[in-house]
């Protein structure tokens, strides 16, 4: 199982990360195995990026002190790459590097991102935001005499616990007459499910989830196993699926229940679209455009940071008191500090989104063609809080 190394706590620590000038390197290698999983792809990768970020530091508009502390990033991540990465425990990997901090971080992706590098004076953030991953799904797979939990989320799960109980051969011979018999393995049956749905149930209140998927072989199962299920549980569940109970790998449940997570954020989307035009068409809690997000941000109104990818706009930031604004301003409104301009103002937008506890969520153009783009054109949007 691939590792994923991006939580909420790594974007909230990354984007309090900021230099005066750009020495903040952000490099993104793709490891996706399906065009990556031989040495002489991923060296020709590695040449092409590190190449790039030689061309950036030679002829960026860079200061004597900001290109000698680059020179040291890129030596300190050519190191990383060359001698320390290892491929097979990630499909993506995010590099943050600023000598000139004393700050490197590298982030494990379990799925592919887009190969990049870039010099700014913060953390590029917007590649990697929807890879993060807090484990807040869980998967039971449950037999006639087996259970097993895994917690994870859409970028892979791992078991945590497991329980095997007595039940009888449904087909074994025994003294008793068959229907006595065939009563007494049902009753086998039902004490399993009730030790099943009792641990799982003890297991959501020491680690609570969100989201539960429930793999069955057998159909009659499940309303048995239905009634059993705590209520607090029963309102978690995002679908079932048929598993033979022969699968045992985390690798082959994660794939047959990969479907009903990627159904379920799709679902999520669609109904933060539903909620944005409803607000917006109501004069509601919708912001749309970079002034009008930007504006509530200042306020610290927003709920959900709504990005389209790749979007950019310039704009304006207070080195003072972090207020952001679109471009032609020149001094801040709160302390009339002189503005600093922001060739890309999405990226602290994403930033002090994640600052101040805010959902941030990024339209992949990539998956449009599966569902229905953004109702909006601008580069940033919001649902408010108020």
């Amino acid at each position: 199982m691939r590792v994923n190394e991006l939580t909420d706590t790594t974007l909230r620590s990354l984007s309090e990360v900021e230099a005066d000038e750009p020495v903040v390197v952000s490099m993104f290698l793709d490891l996706d195995p399906s065009q990556y999983a031989t040495a002489p792809a991923r060296e020709s990768q590695v040449n092409s990026l590190l190449n790039a970020l030689a061309e950036r530091i030679r002829h960026g508009d860079l200061s004597p002190d900001a290109r000698t502390a680059l020179e040291a990033d890129r030596e300190r991540i050519e190191l990383f790459l060359r001698e320390e990465m290892d491929p097979s425990e990630a499909e993506g990997l995010a590099i943050y590097s600023a000598q000139a901090l004393d700050f490197f971080q590298v982030v494990k992706l379990a799925t592919p991102v887009d190969a990049d590098v870039r010099i700014d004076l913060r953390p590029i953030l917007e590649p990697v935001m929807g890879h993060e991953d807090e484990g807040t799904w869980c998967v039971l797979l449950v037999t006639r005499d087996t259970g097993r939990i895994f917690r994870g989320g859409p970028t892979g799960i791992r078991e945590i616990r497991d329980v095997r109980s007595d039940v009888k051969n449904q087909h074994q011979a025994g003294g008793w007459s068959q229907a006595r018999y065939e009563r007494s393995v049902e009753q086998d049956v039902e004490r399993h499910l009730e030790t099943v749905a009792a641990m799982l149930f003890a297991h959501h209140k020491r680690r609570p989830f969100e989201h539960l998927i429930i793999g069955a072989n057998n159909e009659s199962l499940r309303p048995a196993l239905t009634g059993e299920t705590h209520a607090y549980l029963r309102e978690r569940v995002r679908g079932w699926v048929d598993i033979d109970e022969q699968v045992a790998s985390e690798d082959e449940v994660f794939e047959a229940v990969r479907h009903v997570m990627e159904e379920h954020l799709a679902a999520e989307e669609r109904a933060l679209f539903e909620r944005f035009e409803q607000e917006r068409g109501t004069g509601g809690r919708a912001a749309e455009g970079v002034d009008a997000v930007l504006a509530a941000l200042a306020e610290r109104r927003v709920e959900t940071l709504i990005v389209r990818e790749d979007a950019g706009a310039e704009g304006v930031k207070c080195v003072t008191c972090g207020w952001l604004g679109p471009a032609g301003h020149e001094r801040c409104p709160v302390d009339d500090t002189v503005l600093d301009r922001i060739d890309n103002i999405v990226e602290p937008a994403i930033q002090a989104a994640i600052q101040q506890a805010a959902e941030v969520h990024v339209v992949r153009s990539a998956a449009a063609h599966d569902r229905d783009g953004a109702p909006f054109d601008a580069p940033l949007a919001a649902v408010l809080r108020f």
